[in-house]
């Protein structure tokens, strides 16, 4: 995993460290109430609304990412490499995976006109664990 770092010009509060350190030391997928919780240890200052603007910087530097599934929102921290998440249903396991289905840009322009800028994609699913 990479270093979690916030954006150029954002300034590191207490409570935005706090957030940090606890989306650092998370295993796995962690809904924003267990992040919440968890840096408040680290910093009883912290409101919940920091710990969704901090979430949010996070995710659009490529940090975290949202997982929306399975009538639960959860976040799972990110590597730097490109992979994708296959979560499980059952446990709420979240697993990286550098196997990739989407269609190349190539292919993309070929057939659609279209630029791809990028793309996510969550596999939903049970582990095999609890298969």
């Amino acid at each position: 995993m990479s270093e979690l770092r916030l954006p150029d010009g954002v300034r590191a509060t207490a409570q935005r460290r706090a957030v940090l350190r606890a989306v650092g030391e998370a295993e796995g997928s962690f809904t924003v109430a267990d992040l919440h919780e968890r840096a408040r240890r680290l910093e009883p200052r912290l409101g919940l609304a920091t710990t969704y603007r901090t979430l949010e910087l996070l995710r659009a530097s490529g940090s975290v990412h949202p997982l929306l599934g399975e009538g639960r929102a959860a976040y799972v921290r990110c590597g730097p490499d490109h992979h994708h998440h296959l979560v499980c249903t059952s446990c709420g396991g979240v697993e990286e995976t550098g196997l990739c289905a989407a269609p190349s840009e190539a292919e993309l322009r070929k057939r659609h006109g279209f630029r791809p800028a990028g793309h996510e994609l969550d596999i939903y699913g049970t582990c095999r664990r609890c298969a």
